[in-house]
């Protein structure tokens, strides 16, 4: 309810502009996702790694916001914007639908799941569409990225889909229709490409967690390349005879220095907010995150104040290498 109530603050921001659609489909060369070598940053992997990581990097190269195109809407409402503001691989949408005073909020991700057997739950053209879990309006497409040029089988329990479902509401039959309409594209594998000129530009979605193993002034023990995701990087760092477990994220957090209950500090020009407690930091790496409209002009987010950020945690110890880190990572990614 917390992030519905975000985005009711965002979307009121919003205004419906007449001008030229920006979400519509680009001509993409389909090698482009796993084009080029793989970034190991000195650190000794094998070919399963390798592939992981390759995929892990495709995910990065699609733009969640391109996904649901205004054609693929025409029957169902009309987008008012979108924004990248909770999650780097999630795309959350208002929907305006004919009839309707209230808007609807939708959310569109490409994550990692692990399908348990669940049955199909309904298909959309040839797709097979899933249920995250029985009796949800959340539902998974698979992200066939294996049929993709120059990718190569990924043989571990975690496949890529993408999810949509709507925010804070039980409407399985908008979220079913949704569903459908992003189908196409899924299934087709034409898929929008995150870079500038993207549905819904992000530079630090375009960067890679792990890239921070390159800035490290120690030695690194294990890279948990399976627990990794898009914008999730855990690693194991060697400190006397401890490992101390880290994991950096690329994520926007919410900027609100009036309720913030973080020690604030600045070291070498980076803002970080410190939790000492848990061992948590997080570096601000840019400014406010603003909202797309659908005729491309971005429009700010009022009160509500979110920026990109790096959050490095280490599970409640060594505090000092987290905000070492954490410093580290904001030059690395600013």
């Amino acid at each position: 309810m917390a992030l519905l109530a975000i985005l009711v603050a965002l979307a009121g921001c919003s205004r419906f502009l007449d001008g030229t659609a920006v979400m519509g489909p680009r001509d993409v060369d389909p090698a482009y996702y796993f084009a080029g070598d793989v970034p190991t940053y000195g650190q000794r992997v094998d070919s399963g790694d390798i592939t992981a990581l390759a995929y892990l990097r495709a995910v990065r190269r699609i733009d969640p916001c391109g996904l649901l195109t205004r054609e693929a809407m025409a029957k169902i409402g009309e987008i008012g914007s979108v924004g990248t503001l909770f999650a780097l691989d999630e795309c959350d949408l208002d929907i305006k639908m004919p009839g309707e005073l209230d808007r609807h909020y939708a959310g569109i991700e490409a994550i990692f799941y692990r399908m348990a057997g669940q049955p199909v739950a309904f298909l959309a053209g040839d797709l097979p569409v899933y249920e995250t879990y029985p009796g949800s309006c959340d539902y998974l497409l698979p992200l066939n990225l294996s049929l993709l040029p120059g990718a190569q089988p990924l043989r571990q329990p975690d496949q890529p889909f993408v999810r949509v479902g709507l925010i804070a509401e039980g409407n399985c039959d908008l979220a079913q229709r949704l569903a459908r309409a992003i189908a196409p594209t899924v299934e087709s594998l034409r898929l929008p490409v995150r870079d500038g000129a993207a549905v819904y530009p992000n530079a630090l979605a375009e960067r890679d967690p792990c890239q921070v193993l390159s800035v490290l002034g120690t030695e690194v023990e294990r890279w948990d390349i399976a627990r990794s995701r898009p914008y999730d990087c855990n690693f194991g760092i060697s400190l006397d005879k401890d490992v101390v477990p880290i994991q950096v994220s690329l994520q926007p957090k919410n900027y609100d220095m009036a309720t913030e209950t973080r020690q604030r500090r600045e070291r070498d020009g980076v803002e970080l907010l410190v939790d000492p407690t848990y061992c948590s930091a997080v570096a601000f790496v840019g400014a406010p995150l603003q909202r797309r409209l659908l005729g491309g002009d971005f429009v700010g987010t009022g009160d509500v104040v979110m920026r990109p950020a790096v959050v490095v945690d280490s599970g409640g110890e060594h505090c000092d290498v987290v905000t070492d880190l954490a410093v580290a990572a904001a030059k690395l990614y600013t």
